[in-house]
């Protein structure tokens, strides 16, 4: 990844003003408190399958922001469109890199987030075994972290703790060498233990990536690489790389890191392109 500029000020909500989205009749999220680190409480928005709860694949959402601003219902109209199509959506706050916390608190509430949902699985009508992280900019990192990560802050991750699927859209994956991580770490650990790139391998659940190819926030060739090395392992990795467009697949070269003006032609492929993969994988039908 690229070093992202220190003065990113806003990330608009992507899903619902780059995208032309249909109308769905999903209802208003569930509102729950999955974690409670200190004084905070981290909470879950649950957007129910149109059919019901009821033993269905989950999806679980994690917004960008350069792991220092953002919401969940950044992700909530594409929450809801996973749960027109029959998974449980559910769009999962983190506590941000501000006030002395650092990307490494993201990745423990991520894992934390996944944990929660599999204990809570009957309530939820999850199948525990069908649960996948989707994942946009610093969120495709927490989400990848949680998958290939050994352990976050010296405790080891369990399997309960991660997705059994990636779905990551201009993802955050190589932070070993990058200045801005590394700055917004605070101390708090060494950016190569946090870089997902570092331990990809045969345990890489299915994954897919989409990608700018004139991307300036994270490298196109950084997810050629992850795609290759997972691949070279026996991996499943899926990448899909659009010309011509930057960061969140914006055709505004210049700055990526607001106004975006996503390309509608490539943003309509890329979402059927994870539709095609959620297809392929067994976790809904077409």
């Amino acid at each position: 990844m690229k070093r992202l500029q220190l003065v990113f000020v806003s990330l608009l909500l992507f899903f619902s003003t780059s995208i032309s989205l249909a109308q769905t009749t999903v209802s208003a999220p569930d509102t729950l408190v999955y974690s409670q680190p200190g004084k905070q409480q981290l909470k879950a928005y649950v957007f129910k399958p149109s059919h019901g709860y009821g033993r269905s694949p989950a999806v679980l959402l994690f917004h960008g922001g350069a792991w220092r601003l953002g919401e969940p219902a950044w992700t909530f109209q594409r929450a809801m469109q996973f749960a027109e199509m029959g998974m449980v959506a559910i769009c999962i706050e983190y506590r941000l890199a501000n006030d002395g916390l650092s990307p490494v608190d993201g990745v423990e509430d991520a894992c934390t987030a996944f944990s929660w949902a599999r204990g809570n699985a009957l309530k939820l009508g999850i199948d525990t075994k069908r649960v996948v992280g989707y994942g946009v900019s610093a969120g495709g990192h927490l989400v990848a972290a949680a998958a290939l990560l050994p352990a976050v802050k010296g405790n080891r991750i369990n399997d309960d703790s991660r997705p059994n699927a990636l779905m990551l859209f201009s993802p955050a994956l190589n932070m070993a060498h990058d200045k801005y991580f590394d700055a917004i770490m605070e101390g708090k650990g060494d950016p190569a233990l946090y870089s997902p790139s570092e331990y990809v391998g045969a345990k890489l659940p299915p994954t897919l990536i989409i990608q700018g190819e004139q991307d300036s926030i994270v490298f196109a060739n950084d997810a050629r690489a992850f795609r290759d090395k997972a691949t070279k392992a026996g991996a499943t990795c899926l990448l899909f790389v659009y010309p011509g467009v930057g960061h969140l697949l914006t055709r505004n070269l210049k700055v990526q890191y607001k106004d975006f003006d996503g390309d509608p032609t490539f943003q309509a492929d890329a979402l059927k392109r994870e539709n095609d993969f959620l297809v392929s994988i067994g976790y809904i039908s077409k």
